[in-house]
């Protein structure tokens, strides 16, 4: 684990704030702690590496091309 230095803004919507709650509330009646800072950093760090793996095949390729169709 290592802690983010670097301040961000992120703006979710209703819906995707619900669901990290969600995820958040599953995770804790496993005993697991986390936040939704850290699953988000997880979730950027994961498109990061796929891209860089994968460039044109990448999750994030594809969705941004479906998202400017």
């Amino acid at each position: 684990k290592q802690s983010g230095k670097e301040a961000a803004t992120h703006r979710y919507t209703e819906e995707e704030k619900r669901v990290l709650a969600d995820i958040l509330y599953a995770y804790k009646g496993q005993g697991i702690k986390s936040s939704e800072n850290e699953i988000t950093r997880i979730a950027v760090n994961f498109i990061v590496q796929d891209y860089k793996k994968s460039g044109k095949g990448s999750v994030l390729e594809k969705v941004l091309k479906a998202l400017n169709e």
